[in-house]
């Protein structure tokens, strides 16, 4: 291992580890149940080794005011609003140019400016920062424009329907969605974009809602660009080809335009979840995801989204949020403890902080936020050292449709992302175009039907020693009712009549528990397990479907039989859930999905790349650093452990993580090709003991985990 860096040899060649020191599952299987032989291979990003610096802990100090307003920056103090971004550990910060209303916040010869605003307060901002070394970015709302709609009728996106977004008379204002069809508007945003770039020394200008609204628009433009296209406006692919050329357009336009203004600025726009970020990732310098977790996002769609994101070899920032709801929520405050925790998990899938924050009229920051801030940033300051150029190690990869503009706030996504992380699987998002064969595992969700091409591609990953498991439609080749799951034995049957059906268990699935029938809530799809294929449940149907005609009691009606078709089953290195089990356990949360899902992994990647007695609400990610001789840094793993503890909620509020419960005697055990290694805790500050294991890997206990440890094996 001399003449090769550990980095380059797990990303050229992988390697296998036997399955004799995995840690017990928490069920016992059948021994008819696997498991197949299989080679994990494991993937090191080696762009992170190159990627750009950039700050940790930034804040979006959002700033929209409307002309009810009546004065902005009352109590503004320069040199206060910087010290307190100081104090509360802020090294990023972005500020406004023009915000969602349309007003500007410095002396534009193009405005308005702000009727309550009688100085430069965007100039007084960038000052303060560069004073205090702060990097400052410049925020500009793009096709959400108040005073711009009311000007401009003729650029309103306008409906399939006839209708544009502006409110009824009697209605509260919302979007406003302007069209960027329409070159007038876009050289207008052109001269305000060199105004402030050129006229303020900024590290970055920042795009909102820089896409086209809903991805549709019936604006004369618009139908007159379709038509010259020799296409039909009325079709929807042809609209959404002419939106996402719009998008990917003006991302270009204001990328040349900025570093034309100021070389070396950075261009920013933020990402609201959208696939197909490889079309765009050259005119990206940062990939910001906005994402707050208790303002409607929900706490898995950053994971989610980072594990996607973080592919294209562009610095990453994750999002939460001070408040307790959503974006001007004045008043809502969290607790440290938990954005401690919110922002372990951002850093833990090697994404940066930014936390959002709504700056009052007043122009003067609350200092209760910025003493939480001030302790939440501390901690992630305490290890950046371990943060920077660390990479993901991941083994498995979960595919997803990669269609222009497609949100991904799938129930899919998020349910088959929560089974990953609860089976301690290190994993990336990923779309076919990707090279996803370096991956040793290959999940296929619910809905995503693979065209002919990719079943080439999946059929040659299965035959070189790739595992695959296969969830519920994915069986199906794309346009089509057939399986391309026939050569292992599994053929298609059409759907189940019956929601729900049921999962009888032919492996113990279950621990001790007695046989039983198990709902699936949302229904099944009929596979036959023929030849090699082996049945791990089978398919079973209620009495009747409930209906007006047919009903019982307050549900439906219970289990009756038995059919020939297979609910979950393995072939070889292929595993198959035969029921949407992705969107079902994001909906139901059923531990029988889970250990469905668990059992399919162990028989086809029998030995991965860490396991833990941690319990399930800990997250556990594996990242990697190379060895730095200018930073006296060895080349080193690190293992984040994360301590989601949370408190019983009511159903109408969000996810409450404020009170942890420490976890104590954390054992970790990582197929590592390491003969050797030292290990500490860096949050504790501590050394671990490592045990060498006979059959290769290495093992720590940590004594006691708060909120979040990062343990450090260093080579």
């Amino acid at each position: 291992m001399n003449s090769i860096t550990r980095r380059s040899f797990m990303t050229t060649f992988g390697w296998g580890m036997i399955a004799v020191h995995a840690i017990p599952a928490r069920n016992t299987f059948a021994k008819d149940s696997g498991p197949a032989a299989v080679t994990p291979r494991l993937w090191i990003d080696p762009r992170f080794d190159t990627m750009p610096s950039r700050p940790w802990r930034k804040v979006h100090q959002d700033f929209h005011n409307s002309m009810h307003v009546p004065k902005i920056g009352g109590k503004f103090n320069a040199d206060e609003w910087g010290d307190t971004l100081l104090a509360g550990n802020v090294d990023s910060i972005v500020v406004f140019a023009k915000d969602m209303h349309g007003y500007f916040y410095y002396p534009s010869q193009y405005g308005p400016v702000h009727p309550g605003l009688s100085f430069d307060l965007l100039g007084a901002q960038v000052d303060a920062c560069r004073k205090r070394k702060i990097a400052v970015y410049a925020y500009y709302c793009v096709t959400w424009d108040h005073y711009m709609a009311d000007k401009h009728h003729e650029w309103l996106v306008i409906k399939r329907d006839g209708s544009n977004y502006l409110p009824k008379k009697d209605q509260t204002p919302g979007w406003t969605a302007l069209c960027m069809a329409h070159e007038p508007y876009l050289k207008l945003m052109d001269d305000h974009t060199r105004e402030f770039v050129k006229k303020y020394e900024l590290d970055g200008a920042w795009y909102d809602m820089a896409e086209p609204i809903s991805h549709e628009c019936f604006c004369t433009e618009c139908q007159r660009q379709i038509k010259e296209s020799g296409k039909d406006p009325k079709d929807a692919e042809a609209q959404r080809a002419h939106k996402n050329g719009l998008f990917l357009g003006f991302h270009r336009r204001m990328r040349d335009l900025v570093r034309a203004t100021r070389p070396g600025c950075q261009v920013d726009f933020n990402d609201i979840g959208l696939a197909c970020v490889g079309e765009r990732a050259e005119l990206l310098d940062n990939i910001d995801i906005e994402a707050l977790p208790t303002g409607g996002w929900g706490y898995f769609y950053a994971p989610a989204q980072i594990r996607y994101q973080r592919n294209f070899g562009i610095p990453v920032y994750g999002m939460s949020g001070r408040f307790v709801s959503s974006w001007a929520d004045f008043g809502g405050l969290k607790l440290p403890q938990q954005l401690d925790v919110e922002l372990a998990s951002i850093v833990a899938n090697s994404a940066r902080c930014d936390v959002g924050d709504q700056m009052p009229p007043t122009g003067r920051l609350d200092p209760a936020v910025y003493h939480v801030l001030g302790k939440s940033f501390g901690r992630i300051k305490q290890i950046e050292p371990f943060l920077d150029q660390a990479a993901p190690v991941t083994e498995a990869a979960l595919m997803i449709p990669a269609i222009p503009f497609d949100r991904l706030r799938d129930e899919y996504l998020y349910g088959l992302t929560k089974l990953m992380i609860e089976s301690r699987l290190q994993f990336d998002v990923v779309e076919p175009g990707q090279l996803w064969e370096r991956y040793g595992l290959v999940v296929l969700p619910d809905e995503f039907r693979p065209d002919a091409k990719l079943v080439e591609r999946l059929h040659a990953y299965i035959a070189a020693g790739g595992a695959v498991i296969v969830c519920h439609h994915a069986g199906l080749t794309a346009g089509t009712e057939q399986s391309w799951l026939d050569r292992y034995g599994m053929v298609y049957s059409g759907d189940s009549a019956f929601k729900p059906a049921y999962l009888v268990p032919k492996c113990r699935l279950t621990g001790d528990i007695p046989q039983y029938e198990y709902a699936l809530y949302d229904g099944a799809s009929q596979w036959k397990a023929q030849g090699s294929a082996v049945v791990l449940a089978q398919l079973g149907e209620p009495l009747f479907q409930r209906s007006a005609q047919h009903y019982t009691s307050h549900m439906h009606a219970s289990f009756d039989h038995l059919t020939d078709y297979a609910v979950l089953a393995r072939s070889g290195k292929v595993g198959l859930a035969g029921f949407p089990i992705g969107q079902s356990y994001y909906r139901k949360g059923y531990w029988i999905y889970r250990n469905a899902f668990e059992q399919l992994v162990r028989d086809v990647l029998p030995v991965r790349l860490v396991e833990t007695n941690a319990p399930l609400s800990t997250e556990v990610t594996v990242t990697h650093q190379s060895a730095r001789k200018d930073l006296r840094r060895p080349e080193r793993y690190l293992v984040h452990v994360v301590n989601w503890s949370p408190v019983r909620k009511a159903p109408a509020h969000p996810e409450v993580h404020e009170d942890p419960v420490p976890l104590v005697d954390v054992r970790l055990r990582l197929n590592l090709p390491a003969s050797k290694a030292s290990a500490r805790a860096i949050m504790a500050g501590t050394k671990l003991r490592v045990k060498r294991l006979s059959g290769g890997g290495l093992e720590v206990t940590v004594p006691r985990i708060p909120v979040h440890e990062v343990v450090a094996l260093e080579i």
